[in-house]
């Protein structure tokens, strides 16, 4: 001590001596010393000392502390399948519990139910095991969700589900709900998490990942998070140190987090998560020996200690004041992995269609248990669990190995068939009890939509109809109809159906003669032209658009000299992260795929007209129908891709005559505006950004909608729209995206913006088909027109209708979907005994106005509000 006195606090020769001296001190075995009881005095003066001759260089370094978080970062899949993460869960659980045994200041942190599922079924004593820890306080299971999921593709309601599973397996098995979001590693974060978050009991958002941004410098690591609604959340972005949420436990790592933390004004304490590996693994013994020699005031290291990420967060609670951080209100927008919006398109469309067939199911299924219809609980919550395991942040996004995907194709076909079996069978049910009688054969055509819809029906037929044939609405006049086929042989029958009441059906019916005449059809095809009341549309000989005239606006909604639908190939070869990243200077290899095969017309009408265009690469072939029809303002673009490239990437543009500086993006729950200009750094940043059924570019008077089913991956730059549709990457999986694929996207010209000409709705009826099914002929309780539930303002969209968790009660999820307020009237098909609103776990009620069939409240912009119908 003596030597040191007269250095400098901060000097570091002063430092390494005083580290020296701690060491010694902390080697000396009381067992080798003779007079133990003059020794051991001496030691703890001695330690007391040097605490306090430390304390200047801890204030002049300004080095605070750090809450050790020990966890196990464990993919669910990524380079390794499903099957082998339940073995890693075996093995490195089986780690941490040996590890407790010898350190009993270790504490654990594990996130993913899925995980924990996977050790109840396969390592019942681990199990045993884990439960009792936690039980005492040293195993913390935390995140919410059912796995660390994709933020950026889930659906809106699949992200619900993703905490109402993932909580609720928590409570059940250890009596936890869980507080902390933990996604360190996700590719980027919605404007709706927040809210979404707030209302499922979850109050703070931690992640990593922003802090790889490849452009433009997060400005925060600790900030109220707001979403669109104004709800707001604690958000953490702890510091990635040198290895980012996999941190180890060295002078060097400590030192380095405390550094980078950027808000030490507002926070003395910052957590760092540690433990080995992206496969499993955890902490090692020789963080636990460093953590516990740093924990014991480490000279020139922060103070640590071991926590968990819940303890850390009441802690800071009490010494934080929440008002004084800064407000981030805009989606975390992630700088880097921007492929991840298309990579693997099987499973985007897989995912898609799997959220729509679980939303069908689960509706009808609640709606027919007033027939004494049996909700089937069990199995719609395992196809659900297959939807959100397949919403991990490297199988969604499409950063695995080939057998992950081979495996999830595999899943998805059961789920798939899991939920429309439900769906046909509470179809069956509800047919069962409409009045069907009358002539000809019945066809129950169900709206499963939350608003009056006209739209095209298509009824699946074995055979072609007898000349003859028609179908008439519920009134009995005829409505067009085209019998219609597929390229494998599958036959049915297009009809118009118009005024379907909203979450209902009306009862059409095949007759043999025609009681009254249908009227001229006015579409037009030929290799050319298509035409119809709304469009005259334009084809070049390439197959690309050359020109739209829209009827009813009396406009143009094409630039003069540009072409539309053209397909765009790009050599794609990302410096790093192949299947994850688009390089910003992809556009400079763009080439048209304008290799034409052949142009020819395939439908005619009445009720829809078609040119199918088909095009090569020389290697792959895309077969596009290009439909209008007689009652819908809408141009499809249906497609099938045989898709063999590498390394390519394949984009349709859509060039409109239409001036805004921000283009319209739907996103979960929502909508947000980016722009569409590279005015700024961020700017610059976006020029790939996700969203779901719909993109807009308006005006103040007119505007363009682009519709998809199936696709996540945008860019909209000047009046220039894109979607991205297929990539073939090479690695992590060196055949991504080879063979067979279809999808479909729509051009929605329209007038005033996307609020007024209803794009919303439009976006949910290109995902959601009208579902026709022939019945028996009978009399029945419910009428041949039929509505079950609708709202009375068009910004309020119906999303999720379920049965409850714990009761035979109806839930109904929906949203403002506008950014408008007001008063809502919600009506239903059948008298409620009571409506109470509650939160995304189904809790914390409260009353709502009842009168008669009819339930009023008020709505904010973009809230989700969910009720409970007891009938």
């Amino acid at each position: 001590f003596d030597v040191v006195e007269n250095l400098p606090p901060e000097s570091q020769s002063r430092v390494r001596i005083l580290d020296i001296i701690d060491r010694s001190i902390k080697s000396i075995d009381l067992n080798e010393v003779g007079d133990q009881e003059a020794i051991s005095p001496a030691i703890a003066a001695a330690q007391a000392d040097l605490r306090k001759r430390l304390a200047p260089y801890h204030e002049s370094q300004g080095l605070g502390e750090l809450a050790l978080m020990g966890h196990a970062h464990i993919d669910t899949a990524w380079l390794w399948t499903l099957a082998e993460t339940r073995r890693k869960c075996g093995r490195t659980f089986s780690t941490v519990l040996k590890y407790m045994d010898e350190y009993p200041d270790y504490k654990f942190s594990q996130s993913q139910p899925q995980l924990y599922e996977f050790v109840k079924d396969h390592y019942p004593t681990l199990w045993t095991r884990i439960k009792e820890r936690v039980a005492e306080g040293r195993w913390e299971v935390m995140g919410g969700g059912w796995v660390e999921q994709d933020s950026n593709v889930a659906g809106a309601e699949a992200l619900v589900r993703q905490y109402l599973y993932g909580n609720r397996f928590f409570r059940a098995e250890f009596g936890v709900h869980t507080r902390a979001v933990w996604l360190p590693d996700a590719f980027g974060y919605p404007i709706q998490l927040p809210q979404i978050m707030k209302r499922a009991q979850l109050e703070t958002f931690n992640t990593t990942k922003i802090g790889w941004n490849q452009y433009n410098v997060f400005p925060y690591h600790m900030f109220n998070w707001r979403g669109l609604d104004g709800s707001e959340v604690l958000g953490v972005m702890h510091p990635c140190g040198r290895r980012g949420y996999n941190g180890s436990i060295t002078p060097a790592d400590l030192t380095a987090h405390w550094q980078q933390f950027k808000q030490k004004n507002v926070a003395s304490e910052v957590w760092y998560p540690f433990g080995f590996g992206d496969g499993g693994g955890g902490p090692t013994k020789e963080d636990l020996e460093n953590g516990i020699r740093i924990a014991d005031d480490y000279v020139g290291v922060p103070k640590a200690r071991f926590t968990t990420l819940q303890e850390h967060f009441d802690a800071l609670s009490e010494s934080l004041d929440v008002e004084d951080l800064p407000v981030f209100e805009d989606e975390l927008y992630f700088e880097l992995h921007r492929g991840c919006q298309t990579t693997q398109a099987p499973t985007k469309r897989n995912n898609r269609k799997g959220e729509l067939a679980l939303r069908d199911a689960e509706l009808l299924a609640a709606a027919a248990m007033r027939f004494g219809h049996e909700y089937p609980r069990e199995e719609l919550y395992g196809a659900w669990k297959t939807v959100l395991t397949n919403q991990f942040h490297d199988i969604l996004p499409g950063s695995s190995i080939t057998e992950v995907y081979d495996d999830a194709d595999a899943h998805y076909a059961q789920m798939l068939k899991v939920a429309n079996g439900a769906r046909d069978d509470a179809a069956q049910t509800l047919a069962a009890n409409i009045d069907t009688s009358g002539d000809g054969t019945p066809v129950v055509v169900t709206n499963t939509l939350g608003w009056v819809r006209t739209d095209v029906a298509e009824l699946p037929v074995a055979a072609a109809p007898t000349e003859g044939t028609t179908v008439v609405d519920p009134a009995g006049k005829a409505v067009p109809c085209q019998l219609v086929e597929d390229g494998f042989g599958a036959k049915a029958v297009l009809f118009d159906a118009s005024e379907l009441p909203a979450v209902g059906h009306a009862v059409y019916r095949l007759a043999d003669a025609k009681p009254a005449a249908v009227g001229r059809s006015d579409l037009r095809a030929t290799e050319k032209k298509l035409e119809n009341r709304f469009f005259v549309v334009y084809l070049t000989a390439t197959g690309t658009i050359r020109r739209i005239y829209d009827k009813r606006a009396g406009r143009e909604v094409l630039p003069k000299g540009a072409e539309a639908n053209e397909l765009q190939l790009f050599d794609d070869r990302p410096q790093n992260f192949e299947a994850w990243d688009i390089d910003f200077n992809f556009d400079e290899s763009r080439t048209p795929l304008d290799n034409v095969v052949s142009i020819a017309v395939t439908e005619t009408g009445p009720v829809r007209a078609t040119v199918r265009v088909v095009k090569s690469t020389g290697k792959s072939t895309i077969s596009q129908d290009i439909s209008i029809y007689r009652s819908i303002p809408r141009i499809d673009f249906r497609t099938e891709v045989e898709w063999y490239e590498k390394r390519r990437l394949l984009k349709v543009a859509f060039p409109v005559d239409v001036l805004a500086r921000d283009a319209t993006y739907e996103v979960q729950y929502g909508a947000i505006r980016r722009p569409t200009h590279e005015s700024t750094p961020i700017d610059r940043a976006k020029f790939e950004v996700p969203g779901h059924r719909w993109i807009d570019l308006s005006e103040g008077d007119y505007g363009v909608s682009l519709l998809n089913d199936c696709k996540y991956g945008f860019d909209v730059r000047g009046n220039s729209m894109r979607i991205s549709l297929l990539r073939s990457t090479t690695s992590p999986d060196p055949v991504a995206d080879e063979g067979h694929h279809e999808f479909v996207y729509s051009l929605y010209p329209h007038a005033d913006d996307w609020r007024q000409a209803r794009t919303v709705q439009r976006g949910y009826e290109l995902n959601a088909p009208l579902i026709a099914r022939t019945a028996d002929a009978h009399t029945g309780e419910l009428p041949a027109a039929y509505g079950l539930l609708a709202v009375d303002r068009p910004n309020v969209v119906i999303d999720s209708v379920k049965r409850a968790e714990d009761s035979d009660a109806t839930i109904v999820r929906l949203y403002e979907a506008h950014g408008a307020r007001g008063p809502v009237s919600m009506s239903f098909g059948a008298t409620p005994s009571s409506v109470t609103e509650c939160d995304l776990m189904e809790e914390n009620e409260t009353p709502v106005d009842l009168s008669g069939p009819t339930a009023t409240f008020e709505i904010l912009p973009w809230q989700i509000r969910t009720f409970r119908i007891e009938f």
